[in-house]
């Protein structure tokens, strides 16, 4: 594309136009690393609650099962 052809009254200022653009991508670009890095960090942060979700389940079934840590664990 031949900006002077394209936009004759804009052709003293293409160079600011040019790097208007580049500066919109940059920042375009920015907002989406931004929006994927906190949907990786909000799966991580999902993933490990789960984790010690499951962890916890697991504790509590050992203590179901022995009678000795049944009856030192307080009820609430």
């Amino acid at each position: 594309m031949n900006f002077k052809n394209e936009y004759p009254d804009y052709a003293v200022i293409e160079a600011q136009i040019r790097r208007a653009r580049a500066e919109r991508s940059v920042a375009v670009a920015h907002a989406l690393v931004g929006v994927v890095d906190a949907t990786v960090r909000g799966c991580k942060r999902l993933a490990a609650s789960l984790g010690r979700g499951l962890e916890a389940e697991r504790d509590r079934r050992a203590i179901e099962s022995d009678a000795f840590l049944k009856r030192s664990v307080p009820r609430y």
